[in-house]
Parts: structure tokens; C-alpha cells; sequence
């Protein structure tokens, strides 16, 4: 699925979630369990893409952190400085849009993270409901705050984060409000069960994922995934950033 662009000039399943407050900016960094799950189209999901298959399982052989929301406007400033271009609709509570994949690495080194792979995204984005073709289940999504199937989706702009129910594993917005930009150069699916893909070794397009407030309901399930140019700027694009536990 191709993503729609604007380009602009100028935590435990079944356990306890551990969250710990960064010193630095206001972030809140959920902790993700090692486990092993089935990445890619959901059996019986007519709506796939052939870059969405084949279904293969796939192991995180060790915990990780992730932020429980999309990093937001008002993060990204008290971390790097002010914002160039943000929209109008935009508040501190946002999510930051209009940043390059390069721009949101730089981010996440700076708060002593990194970008997550698209097999971590989709792992912590499913919170432990292996199988199901939204965060929350098969329900399709509403675009109601409160709602346990709500998500920001055929709209004209996000929600501010935490406006719907966080996932199993206490993540907010994983499905609608921005894409989000993950470590992966995008490509195939391979075969076969794997340990902690990595994306391809070299190209021009980093993999998003989660879909936007201006999307379809296709475009918000789980396995749904596109490329985007590394150095593209949308005002549908935001990120948030992963950390390696010690040891």
C-alpha cells in the first residue's frame, strides 16, 4: 500500500508493565517481553498486500523498550529546539510530523534510544494478540476517543497522544493518528521462522507503519506496511523511539 504523502517545502503479557519517566524529555519508555510471534497477514484477511506475506514466525530473543505514545511536538522541542513547518493543528500534545527518517534517528540517539525494526513495531504493536488484524482485535476501528476499538482515521488531523485506549502491552496510537518510521529498509518477507530480522542492508526507502488519521481502516491493521523515502517530510508521518535493555 502506497502511503499517502504530503510533502511540504521549508508491559509484560500476562505481567506487569514497567515504565520509567526519561530525565530529559517528557517520555514515558514501556517495557516490551522477549517472545516469539507470527508477523504478516492474518489467515482469512482478504485486504493483503503481497508485501504483507507470506505469514512467518518470528522471534525477539530479548526485551526492549519502546515509548508508550508517538514521540509529540512538545518532546521533540524541549529535546532538540524549535520545530520548522509544523502544522497548524499542531500543540505540544501532538505527535511530531514533518521529520525526515533521519531527523527522527538523531531524536532517538539523543534520548538514548533508537528506532525500532519493523519486527519490533509489529510485535509491541500486536500486545500479545497474535493473529488478531487491530491492536485491540477484529473489530474495525471508530474514530471515538474512549472507545476500546478507537483510533484516529479518516480525518483531516491526529488526536493529541493517549486520546484512545493503550494496546496490551500499554502503547497508545500504534494503529492510526501518524505513520510511524521504523529502523527497516523495505522489501519481501522471507520465509522461514527468524531471530530479530533486520531490514535490507542498503536502499533509499525506510519501512512506516500503524497508518495515519487521513487512512482507510485497511491501512491501520497490524500487518499493513509501506516505504517512504528516508529523506521525505509528511505531515502524516511521525516516529517513536526503542531502547536496548542493558545486559
Amino acid at each position: 500500500m502506497r502511503l499517502p504523502r504530503v510533502i511540504m517545502c521549508a508491559v509484560l503479557l500476562g505481567g506487569a508493565v514497567s515504565a520509567a519517566q526519561d530525565a530529559r524529555p517528557p517520555i514515558v519508555w514501556v517495557t516490551i517481553p522477549a517472545g516469539t510471534f507470527q508477523m504478516g497477514c492474518v489467515p482469512g484477511d482478504t485486504r493483503c498486500d503481497a508485501d504483507e506475506q507470506p505469514r512467518h514466525a518470528v522471534t525477539i530473543s530479548k526485551g526492549f523498550q519502546l515509548m508508550a505514545t508517538e514521540v509529540t511536538a512538545g518532546a521533540y522541542r524541549a529535546l532538540i529546539g524549535e520545530i520548522d513547518a509544523q502544522p497548524p493543528w499542531s500543540t505540544p500534545d501532538h505527535p511530531v510530523v514533518v521529520v525526515t527518517w533521519q531527523e527522527a534517528v538523531a531524536f532517538c540517539d539523543k534520548a538514548g534510544g533508537r528506532l525500532p525494526t519493523e519486527a519490533e513495531w509489529e510485535y509491541a504493536a500486536r500486545g500479545g494478540r497474535d493473529g488478531a488484524l487491530y491492536p485491540w482485535g477484529d473489530e474495525a476501528p471508530t474514530d471515538e476517543p474512549g472507545k476500546p476499538n478507537g483510533a484516529a482515521l479518516e480525518s483531516d488531523r491526529p488526536r493529541p497522544v493517549r486520546s484512545y485506549p493503550a494496546n496490551g502491552f500499554g502503547l497508545f496510537d500504534v494503529a492510526g493518528n501518524v505513520w510511524e518510521w521504523t529502523a527497516d529498509i523495505g522489501g519481501l518477507y522471507r520465509e522461514g521462522t527468524l531471530i530479530d530480522p533486520q531490514g535490507l542492508a542498503a536502499g533509499s526507502t525506510r519501512i512506516v507503519r500503524g497508518g495515519s488519521f487521513g487512512d482507510a481502516p485497511r491501512n491501520l491493521r497490524l500487518s499493513n506496511r509501506t516505504s517512504n523515502r528516508a529523506d521525505s517530510i509528511n505531515l502524516n508521518v511521525g516516529f517513536r523511539c526503542a531502547r536496548t535493555l542493558p545486559g
